[in-house]
């Protein structure tokens, strides 16, 4: 059994995902990087199910978590495939989702924090506290 095995992870500020002009592009990108997970920041969602994830995710991606965005900025979600990875959360807030990552080829166990913050106001105090 291979235990080194190695795991591409894409994490991209998608500067919005309802837009349906870049949903090819995403999709490209996620198949070039053969990413077994990722990350997108400012996804601008309020609401996310399986299928509108499929709408720009490849059909490999069969799990995530996802925290809303916060009016018209802001929102995170994390994709998966459940052949590769158990994701569990364990924690929520608005501006991260912090995760324990299983692989389920090897059992090796690690944390995955993903992060989307204003960098101006509105909303940057509240982030950095």
């Amino acid at each position: 059994m291979d235990n080194n095995r190695l795991w591409n992870l894409l994490c991209w500020n998608v500067r919005g995902l309802t837009d349906p002009g870049k949903w090819d592009r995403i999709h490209d990108k996620l198949d070039e990087s053969a990413c077994s997970l990722f990350c997108f920041q400012e996804t601008k969602l309020e609401v996310c199910d399986l299928q509108f994830m499929h709408k720009f995710a490849p059909r490999r991606f069969d799990s995530f978590l996802f925290s809303p965005s916060n009016g018209a900025s802001g929102g995170i979600l994390v994709g998966w495939s459940s052949r590769t990875f158990l994701v569990v959360l364990i924690d929520s807030e608005i501006f991260a989702l912090r995760l324990q990552v299983t692989s389920v080829h090897n059992a090796v166990v690690w944390n995955l924090i993903t992060v989307y913050g204003r960098t101006r106001e509105p909303g940057r105090t509240n982030f950095v506290a």
